[in-house]
């Protein structure tokens, strides 16, 4: 009759503290994905993830994994580091510095 099934999450909790979160949508770069909760940076060209070479151009961080050309971003706030959707070669503790000046705070 009736089948009983059984799911399992795993909640990742990635607000840190109650700083103010301010959001923010915006156009990604032609060909380009966003992941969840990935740094990210934009150019004239749209957004983009980071990468190890462009920390200096932080601009938020992904709301949520980019859909239909767009995609909604945290531009202040505190958040878990290790919540964080790190790109190759990036490490939470080289984003903080860059982070602080945008009013987001990584714990």
């Amino acid at each position: 009759m009736y089948e009983i099934k059984s799911d399992q999450t795993t909640p990742v909790n990635f607000f840190a503290g109650e700083y103010p979160v301010v959001t923010e949508a915006g156009e990604v770069k032609s060909g380009a994905e966003v992941r969840k909760r990935a740094p990210v940076i934009k150019t004239v060209d749209g957004i983009t993830e980071a990468t190890a070479d462009g920390l200096a151009d932080l601009y938020g961080i992904a709301a949520d994994d980019s859909t239909d050309g767009g995609v909604v971003c945290y531009l202040t706030g505190e958040f878990f580091a290790d919540a964080l959707t790190l790109p190759e070669g990036v490490t939470a503790e080289a984003l903080k510095p860059a982070f602080r000046k945008l009013g987001i705070f990584l714990k």
